[in-house]
């Protein structure tokens, strides 16, 4: 049985983190280990019977990180790694070149990275050691073609588009019971309508901007809530600029929650202002719980959003326009069954997780005889 170590360098489940769960949980081809960024997130790992250890991956204690996944890889005989994202990846080969290792090293592409389309520090790192990599997963068509575009040494023959996937027969209904105490403790009201994000309060996601956009038409959305539902470096600054553009009413923060599904059920049209994405794990999932779904064009996300079939596009960076989406379709009942039914259908055709595992074990099969 071949031996699959997963790097996940993160101590919280967002995409990536819970892309890596479900490969694990459905793999049984596969003996699976999972080295996560922090106790956190491997908690949730261990939880689900799935062998796991922490490390710090931060960039100071890089030597003494490659000196403990030596050893582990020596000690478990691990085969391949699947290294989810950049850092996991340089982790892989730094380790496995200072070691002389034989495993192989699948790194995950889960983003389109910006500062692929510079020439600064990360993308000379990219350049050196992307070739050497035995295989790259893009999480999809864009953000294959997007390295494609901006990375002339990423080679296409070693490189293959897998779109994320959920499992759609077990996504966690909530009783409902369980879903109005929810409502209770955060005072979410039942009157209003209710657009929400899940997601990380990081740059990345695009929520400053969007709040910005916001504050010019704050009148058009007395009857609605915007329910936030997540952590991160901008959370601070994101609560300070919803007060200081006095919106404090229109908004809930939830803060992190480990479980995130009973929100779903509360959420009435799900939004999306990311500034530059791959495939979010979590707009599978809003699809999935049947939720008309307005967010930014960017990465591979209209691989999945079919512009007023599965949800509404809008293009990168027009936060006046995208808020304009939500205003004209928050009312239009028939429009949000639309595409909440539509996006299900699409997530059920197209996403899910078993046909995703089986594309997973021929990667392996291959690279484990190169």
């Amino acid at each position: 049985m071949i031996k699959v170590l997963h790097l996940l360098p993160m101590n919280k489940l967002s995409g990536a983190e819970r892309m890596g769960l479900l490969i694990c949980k459905h793999m049984s081809e596969v003996e699976s280990y999972v080295i996560t960024g922090g106790a956190d997130l491997a908690a949730v790992f261990e939880k689900e019977g799935i062998q796991t250890n922490h490390l710090n991956f931060s960039m100071r204690q890089l030597p003494q990180v490659i000196k403990q996944l030596n050893r582990f890889i020596r000690e478990k005989q691990i085969d391949i790694i699947h290294a989810h994202d950049n850092i996991a990846s340089l982790s892989a080969y730094l380790t496995k070149k200072r070691y002389g290792l034989k495993v192989k090293i699948v790194s995950h592409i889960h983003n389109c990275y910006p500062w692929l389309e510079g020439n600064g520090v990360y993308k000379r790192i990219d350049q050196f050691i992307r070739p050497k990599y035995d295989f790259n997963i893009a999480c999809g068509q864009i953000v294959y073609d997007y390295y494609y575009q901006h990375a002339p040494y990423f080679n296409l023959k070693k490189t293959c588009i897998l779109s994320n996937a959920i499992d759609v027969s077990n996504l966690g209904i909530t009783p409902q019971n369980q879903v109005n105490e929810i409502r209770e403790i955060f005072n979410i009201p039942s009157d209003q309508k209710i657009i929400g994000y899940i997601g990380r309060l990081s740059e990345q996601k695009g929520m400053i901007p969007f709040i910005k956009a916001l504050k010019n038409y704050k009148d058009q959305f007395e009857n609605c809530k915007f329910l936030i539902v997540g952590s991160g470096e901008q959370e601070d600054e994101t609560k300070q600029l919803v007060k200081e553009f006095e919106l404090e009413e229109l908004f809930i923060f939830t803060g992190f929650q480990s479980n995130i599904y009973p929100f779903y059920q509360l959420i009435d049209i799900f939004f999306l202002p990311s500034l530059y994405e791959g495939l979010p794990m979590v707009l599978l999932e809003a699809m999935a719980f049947r939720k008309a779904v307005v967010s930014m064009n960017v990465g591979s996300i209209n691989e999945i959003i079919k512009d007023d079939i599965t949800g509404k596009l809008v293009k990168p960076k027009a936060y006046s326009e995208f808020i304009k989406c939500l205003y004209n379709i928050k009312e239009d009942e028939t429009i949000l069954q639309k595409y909440g039914n539509n996006a299900r259908m699409l997530i059920e055709g197209n996403n899910d997780i078993k046909a995703y595992v089986k594309k997973i074990i021929s990667i392996y099969d291959k690279v484990i005889n190169l």
